[in-house]
């Protein structure tokens, strides 16, 4: 337990001294147990701490016994979200040996985090270790842009590849990947209107398609039969001159046909990349970057529930989303088999405090 509580032995007690009743560190201790069993409230934290409270002696002080709701409540309302983010940020990196050179980068809104302005949050994502790296909070998903920087100077980029969705289609940010040693391969749409026209135009060339490198993928799954077809162009010298983009080498388009339930639909998908021409390579970082959507989105929404939390003091919501995040990337480095779900640890851990402190035992004793 105190190797696990170390990341967070910097982040200040928002306290006022006459109102420090409850141990900081059995504060953020328990609720980051409770976030290992899937509970997310604050109501869901006191519970959580009345429930075990005779094993949670073993680890902390109760001078006043079992906090209330309401105490959770303003105590992560009050928390600095930047500094917890920075906790967040040092465990990530001394928990995750990168063993893949893909990261993806995309944003997810909050839906009940905000009346008017629900949260945003922009999030590196490593899909070979399944782990949240670092995240950045933005007002509205139109700040992606501004925000993605930011995110990119908390990473190591070196010999990465970063994949990013249209909004990262930036000078700026490409400058930036090639800069801090990485390689970029980004979606191309209507938010770079003339470089997107001039790449469209080219694979509309049914000459020029043909003599471009390409490889095919074939998958069936669920009730539908899909094909992709990658391909990819380092003959660019045209395209450069006109718009000398930074770090490029090669552009790309994947073309999908999807066929189920006897109806057909076909998608292209337009890339700008500095890795040199490798249809291969374009086709799986296409592929690879939507794990961000179907791995750490969709968990957020269905494991955790994040969608329908409804906390909305900014500094709380803010500070649950990171504590999600904390407990996703401790349980996805528990789980002792590949096929073994998220949603079970979560469940078994919510079922018996033996196997909660396995868990913990087993992330930060390795």
């Amino acid at each position: 337990m105190k190797t696990a509580l170390k990341y967070f032995e910097n982040l200040s007690d928002p306290r006022s001294s006459r109102n420090q009743k409850h141990p900081l560190m059995m504060l953020i201790g328990t609720t980051l147990l409770a976030s290992l069993a899937g509970i997310d409230s604050f109501s869901g934290y006191a519970d959580f701490t009345e429930a075990h409270q005779a094993e949670l002696k073993n680890y902390f002080d109760f001078p006043h016994g079992v906090p209330s709701h309401d105490t959770y409540q303003r105590f992560w309302d009050n928390v600095s979200p930047t500094q917890f983010l920075e906790c967040f940020h040092c465990f990530s990196a001394a928990l995750a040996v990168l063993t893949g050179n893909y990261l993806n980068i995309d944003g997810k809104t909050i839906r009940h985090s905000g009346q008017e302005n629900p949260l945003h949050i922009v999030s590196a994502w490593c899909q070979s270790n399944q782990m949240v790296l670092a995240q950045e909070k933005v007002s509205d998903k139109s700040n992606e842009i501004t925000a993605v920087p930011k995110l990119l100077k908390l990473l190591d980029l070196k010999d990465k590849i970063v994949t990013l969705d249209a909004m990262g289609t930036q000078r700026n940010t490409c400058a930036q990947i090639v800069e801090q040693g990485g390689d970029y391969v980004i979606s191309l749409k209507g938010n770079q209107g003339c470089l997107h026209n001039d790449v469209m135009a080219y694979f509309a060339n049914r000459y020029l398609l043909n003599a471009c490198e390409s490889c095919e993928e074939n998958d069936k799954g669920h009730g539908r039969l899909e094909q992709r077809t990658a391909y990819v162009c380092s003959d660019i010298e045209w395209l450069q001159k006109e718009h000398e983009w930074p770090g490029l080498k090669s552009i790309g388009v994947v073309k999908a046909r999807v066929e189920k339930a006897g109806k057909i639909s076909e998608e292209e998908r337009f890339y700008i990349t500095s890795l040199p021409a490798c249809a291969r390579q374009l086709g799986e970082a296409a592929r690879l970057h939507w794990g961000i959507e179907n791995q750490l989105h969709w968990r957020l929404d269905v494991v955790f529930n994040e969608d329908k939390a409804c906390i909305r003091n900014d500094n709380a919501a803010e500070n649950v989303d990171i504590l999600r995040k904390w407990a996703l990337n401790v349980l996805q480095k528990a789980k002792q088999k590949p096929e073994q779900s998220i949603k079970s640890l979560m469940r078994k851990n919510a079922m018996s405090f033996k196997h909660l402190l396995q868990v913990v035992n087993r992330v930060f004793h390795a």
